[in-house]
């Protein structure tokens, strides 16, 4: 038997203990980017959805997560079986629809309708309740990473973007200089506020829309951490292209919101969310580079001027960055090079 044909027969049989009977429809889904791997299960006019994974510790962080969010009614998917011996589960089918393909179809002459800004503003809501509500008595004894976003975490996204972004694209650089402005860095960002839940990946493609109303999965890498990298990383992920007044009114709605919750002094606030706003992008690059410029996938090589075009709108607006020549101009390079690059072909 196959790898992947012992995976359906244990999901199936999973399937038949939770249901009582047989599915007659049974489709594995499109990658995701990730080790696990899904499957659509049918019985009557009900869908489940299968997974595989066979990362333990993150099959064990998704589970308990999802209780703890259940437990605060956020719109998560349902846990319905599991056999983490096999490292299988079964969960809620919230559809298809994707928010960020949602939000490509919705844009009329490349520009966001209200529309696409009221469902933006539904996530934030959202956001806001993983983060302040949830996160108020959140157990990260599961986390199957770190608890905490802490310098580790820090300095391994920006060593990641330095690894598989800028090596690959060989632009000219200090590593010396560049290795203790990391470090600059990171004690920088350690000193916002940490006492939230961080969903990590907190992004457009993790978000579904069921009736216009947003549900979420891929939280399973959360840890504690701090308000503003998540909202970043909603707000300037590349392929949404979100306007920049867009993204300022977007900014605006949730430091109003979460001023509800907890004390929020705005320009404090502001300072540390552009920053969070630079390592995110960063971040986003490393994994451009890997999957676009090492492993020539093209819809991560199609991406990578829309991130850099975040980094244009951020230089100016980070002021850390004056701290850090080496990384200034190391951005200065990748930004003056990016129409000039012909990406994931070097020889």
């Amino acid at each position: 038997m196959t790898h992947s044909k012992n995976i359906e027969f244990k999901l199936s049989k999973l399937f038949e203990k939770w249901s009582g009977v047989k599915p007659f429809s049974f489709n594995r889904l499109p990658h995701s980017g990730s080790n696990r791997i899904y499957y659509r299960l049918q019985y009557s006019d009900q869908t489940v959805i299968g997974v595989f994974n066979e990362n333990k510790k993150e099959n064990t962080a998704f589970l308990d997560f999802t209780k703890q969010f259940l437990n605060c009614r956020l719109n998560v998917p349902d846990i319905y079986a599991r056999d983490l011996d096999n490292n299988i589960y079964l969960i809620q089918d919230f559809g298809d629809k994707q928010f960020l393909s949602w939000v490509l179809t919705k844009k009329v002459n490349n520009k966001f309708t209200g529309e696409i800004i009221e469902i933006y503003k539904k996530v934030i809501r959202e956001l806001i309740r993983f983060q302040i509500i949830a996160g108020l008595n959140f157990s990260y004894s599961k986390c199957h990473q770190h608890p905490e976003f802490n310098d580790e975490s820090i300095l391994f996204d920006l060593n990641y973007f330095r690894t598989n972004y800028v090596d690959a694209s060989r632009l000219k650089y200090n590593k010396n200089k560049l290795n203790k402005e990391f470090e600059i860095f990171a004690k920088y960002l350690l000193k916002a506020d940490n006492h939230f839940f961080m969903y990590r990946d907190f992004q457009a493609r993790n978000i579904l829309l069921v009736d216009n109303e947003p549900y979420f999965i891929d939280y399973q890498g959360g840890r504690k951490g701090p308000l503003q990298y998540d909202l970043a990383s909603l707000l300037f992920q590349a392929k949404a292209q979100i306007p920049e007044d867009i993204k300022d009114q977007l900014l605006t709605y949730y430091i109003n919101l979460a001023k509800l919750f907890v004390p929020v002094c705005k320009e404090e606030f502001n300072e540390f969310y552009f920053a969070f706003a630079l390592i995110r992008v960063l971040q986003t690059l490393g994994t451009y580079g890997l999957r676009g410029l090492i492993e020539k996938k093209v819809h991560f090589i199609e991406s990578i001027p829309l991130a850099i075009n975040n980094l244009v709108y951020l230089k100016d607006k980070t002021n850390i960055l004056n701290q850090m020549p080496e990384l200034n101009q190391l951005i200065n390079q990748l930004v003056n090079t990016n129409e000039k690059q012909t990406y994931g072909y070097h020889k």
